[in-house]
């Protein structure tokens, strides 16, 4: 080692001494590559790199011309970033040191060459440098001395990888340096020129350099929302964060694209162009609907990522704020209510007295009525100056058929009668309705009428096995005690009358044992959750053929045990009893109050006398009712000659002080228990057996759940803590069984679906689950039908991973706020033996954790009863959203400058 210390650099590089600058680069960019093929060692190739560094700076130079004197050896802690981005071999060094840096830091010029970290790294081939380097946020179009990019130095070095990755993330390979050359003039080899020349056919290349006249003469050969490379980023995240305002626009007025998708970061188009500022493009995607209310992964919004710039920004956002409420109700879009509202402003009204829901029930506005009901608006409630005028009364009107069936399904009352006399059935339908709508609303409202008269009380919903969306072809109500018969005679209307048909719910099959057997008793026993409790409407696959996808599927419970005489008993014996007698026409609204029990009539909500009997039993004994929850167990009964029919609206039932509290109603003749996901406060029948049962605030106003999903030794608290996988809060579904399930793996999800998975088990994509949602693999992943590894619809699987870490990953798991928090919810699960097959990472951003074993890190799972979910995990990406939010302030601010051309150290 000595010997070679005692060599002159020009020795090491063995080059003459007048060696020209022009000439030197050659020379280095030949030892690169021999490093990189491993004809140099690491220790040879660093004493080249001192050597290059010495030769290639003419103050460096002269220096050791005149004095002999450079620095051939350099201890690790004492490089600079550039330095280590240099050597390959010196990976783990770099990452160490820069992995907290700060935007500033990562963008440095050496005050030497004026090479940043990334111009080194791609100088010098090293991949997994420039890849880490532009994850952490360092700017590929960032000008050197000579005005010569990394892009520049990667083709001119001839690292046709080096070249692919700059340009797959944004890297504009028209800029020039000062000699006018692009990147690709300077192609040093055939591979390199390769890479341009295909890559310069994608969309999202060009994009990232302006080339709207290329799209205007091209047009769009790929779909406009498609997401490009490893960031996910379309064509208009691309254009948002480039600041190329006409690109925007061509792409959203000519083509429609999707401003509200998000890039592997969680962020939109409206994220990318705030955060850099671009106060034309903010304004521009905000009047054109763009959802600023979506956070990305750092739990911040868009308004968030323009906060450093002072109001230049956030006025276009407070500006949106304010807009007219009731302007928005008549035009949407929905997102705005998310936006701009809270719960007390649900049922606001006009100085007209007509409220948000009014408007937006007039005007059709679909979304809106769906927001504002989800949010409480009052289903019923009135124009102030016209009587029983109510959103039903508007939606029949104008004709708006699916306004009609949304606001049936949410409980609104049809039998107020507006000033002229008439209800919602008789009312007429605006002339200026075209004709098919009009015919589409009149029988929504007269098969919802039929069911009133029918008493039939469950919503069942029906979706084709190879339908492509989430629209059912069947929307209808049966009785408690219908069969497969009621069913297929249903469906018949709308499909055909096929003669057989065969049914599953969430991809498990209904197996009826006899003619007689309940559709409620089969759903009940076939769902991959053993609970008592339903909640309609009922989802469920029809398949023309007997599926053996839905036999394999199917997962038959013992049906719950329910000792009804002992139930009544109990309510002869300890129950408080309360008459209540209706005489017609009850002219105003009228509450029952036991206890903290509350009933509200509506006017006119029975055309005959009635006496109700009520019977209530508070915090009745667990092993008596044996119902998990229940804090109230109650019996309605008619004490007259009337029938149900002749109660058209049934009343409101509420606890006060119990707003988790949920009412459910006994299925007789079956154990289970159904409760109207919609219409949770309407009592559905009146001479039947109620429950109150509580639901537990797993994460506060973002997973609610039953107490029979989970195991806790303490309700109110059910979350706990621990290390192991990772340090995470955990919810503990049910215990491990190691012999039938022995290995364990993970899933990663999001917090909005975890109930509906908890319902229904992992399931194929393809199926539609319980709450009428069709699963598709994620978008950034490969999609159905399309050949992977060699595995034809390869993506037609549940997929698992032995790492918690790549569970975790953006592309599997997404991110929500809790309190300060970001947090991201992952599945522990078991599985069985040998029921996998396994296959390498297919996340091209992941990086390895302790542990993984890249080849085998997937697991496909192609039977959802090898699988039993155990846990869930809440691990933590953010300890501080407010913390993170500065951050990206100050990483954005030094952005900035650097973009106007002044450089900021710290």
């Amino acid at each position: 080692m000595a010997t070679v210390q005692r060599k002159t650099p020009y020795e090491i590089l063995d080059v003459p001494k007048d060696i020209s600058y022009s000439k030197l680069r050659i020379i280095y960019r030949k030892k690169i590559h021999e490093h990189l093929q491993k004809k140099i060692s690491v220790s040879d190739f660093r004493l080249i790199c001192r050597a290059y560094e010495t030769l290639s700076d003419s103050t460096k130079r002269k220096l050791y011309d005149t004095r002999q004197e450079w620095v051939f050896e350099l201890r690790i802690d004492k490089y600079i970033a550039q330095q280590l981005a240099s050597e390959p071999a010196l990976i783990d060094d770099l990452t160490e040191r820069l992995r907290n840096a700060t935007l500033a830091e990562l963008n440095a010029q050496d005050p030497s060459t004026g090479h940043t970290t990334l111009y080194c790294a791609a100088r010098a081939g090293n991949i997994e440098a420039v890849l880490f380097l532009i994850e952490q946020g360092a700017e590929p179009d960032l000008s050197q001395r000579e005005k010569r990019t990394a892009l520049h130095a990667a083709a001119y070095y001839g690292h046709a990888d080096v070249v692919r990755c700059l340009l797959e993330n944004g890297a504009n390979y028209r800029v020039k340096d000062q000699n006018n050359n692009t990147a690709e003039d300077q192609a040093y080899n055939d591979d390199v020129t390769k890479v341009f020349i295909e890559l310069k056919q994608s969309a999202y290349i060009r994009a990232a350099a302006n080339e709207l006249d290329w799209f205007l003469k091209n047009g769009l050969t790929v779909h406009q929302d498609a997401e490009y490379f490893s960031h996910r980023e379309t064509l208009l995240h691309c254009a948002s964060k480039k600041d190329f305002y006409e690109l925007v626009r061509w792409l959203v007025e000519r083509y429609e694209a999707n401003m509200d998708l998000v890039d592997l970061n969680g962020n939109t188009p409206l994220h990318l162009a705030a955060y850099s500022g671009h106060i034309k493009i903010v304004d521009y995607l905000l009047n054109r609907g763009c959802d600023p209310t979506v956070k990305n992964r750092w739990g911040t919004t868009a308004e968030d990522e323009g906060n450093k710039y002072g109001n230049s920004i956030t006025d276009l956002f407070k500006c949106m704020r304010e807009r007219d409420m009731f302007e928005m109700a008549r035009t949407g879009p929905m997102w705005w209510f998310d936006y701009y509202f809270n719960n007390d402003s649900k049922d606001l009204c006009d100085s007209n007295g007509v409220s948000l829901l009014y408007y937006a029930c007039r005007y059709g506005q679909y979304t809106v009525v769906k927001w504002l009901l989800e949010h409480g608006a009052n289903v019923n409630i009135e124009v102030k100056h016209k009587p029983n005028h109510t959103p039903l009364n508007v939606a029949k009107f104008r004709g708006h058929a699916l306004v009609v069936e949304l606001l049936l399904e949410h409980g609104a009352d049809v039998n107020m009668e507006h000033d002229f006399g008439a209800s919602v059935f008789e009312d007429e339908i605006s002339k200026e309705v075209n004709r098919d709508a009009a015919v589409k609303t009149k029988n929504i409202l007269l098969k919802y009428h039929h069911h009133l008269i029918d008493h039939k009380l469950i919503d069942i919903y029906v979706y084709e096995s190879d339908g492509a969306d989430d629209e059912p072809i069947l929307k209808t109500k049966l009785g408690l005690s219908s069969t497969y018969q009621d069913l297929s005679r249903e469906l018949s209307t709308v499909s055909g009358n096929f003669k057989n048909s065969y049914f599953s719910i969430a991809g498990r099959a209904l197996f009826f044992e006899t003619k007689d057997t309940s559709i409620i008793s089969v759903v009940g026993r076939s769902r991959y959750t053993n609970s008592k409790f339903i909640d309609t409407p009922i989802c469920l696959t029809r398949h023309k053929t007997q599926s053996n996808q839905s036999t394999s599927h199917a997962l038959i419970h013992q049906e719950p045990t329910l000792n009804l005489r002992n139930i009544r008993k109990k309510l002869i014996s300890d129950g408080k009893i309360k008459f209540f007698t209706s005489k017609v026409p009850l002219m105003k609204k009228r509450d029952i109050q036991i206890d903290n029990l509350v009933f509200s009539f509506s006017e006119n909500s029975s055309n005959s006398d009635i006496e109700l009997k009520i019977t209530t039993i508070f915090t009745p004994d667990p092993e008596i009712v044996d119902i998990p929850g229940c804090i109230c167990l109650f019996q309605t009964e008619i004490n007259s000659n009337s029938t149900n029919s002749s109660c058209f609206q049934l009343p409101l039932v509420s606890m006060i002080d119990k707003p988790k509290a949920r009412l459910y109603t006994l299925a007789q003749p079956t154990p289970f228990w159904f409760s109207s996901s919609v219409r949770r406060a309407r009592l559905p029948l009146i001479g039947g057996i109620h429950a109150f049962v509580l639901h537990f605030d797993i994460i506060p106003k973002q997973l609610t759940l039953p107490a029979d999903v989970f195991i806790a030794a303490t309700l109110e608290k059910p979350l706990i803590s621990r290390d192991k996988p990772i340090p995470c809060k955990c919810l503990i579904l049910r215990k491990h069984n190691s012999t039938m399930f022995p290995q364990v793996a993970y899933h990663g999800t999001t917090i909005n679906v975890i109930q509906s998975i908890l319902n229904d088990g992992l399931v194929l994509p393809g199926t539609v689950t319980t709450n009428g949602k069709r699963i598709n693999p994620p978008k950034s992943h490969i999609a159905r039908e399309k050949t992977a590894f060699g595995v034809s619809d390869f993506a037609s699987a549940i997929f698992l991973s032995p790492s918690v870490y790549y569970s975790a990953d953006p592309t599997y798991a997404k991110t929500f706020s809790y309190g300060d928090r970001i947090l991201v919810p992952v599945l522990e699960c078991s599985v069985k033996s040998q029921c996998y097959s396994t296959n390498r990472c297919t996340v091209p951003t992941y990086r390895n954790h302790k542990g993984d074993d890249m080849e085998t890190i997937e697991w496909r799972v192609k039977d959802p009863q090898n699988i039993e979910i155990n846990a869930i995990l809440f691990i933590t990406k953010i300890n501080s959203i407010d913390a993170a939010k500065m951050e990206r302030i100050i990483k954005a601010f030094i952005l900035l400058k650097m973009r106007e051309g002044r450089t900021v150290l710290k």
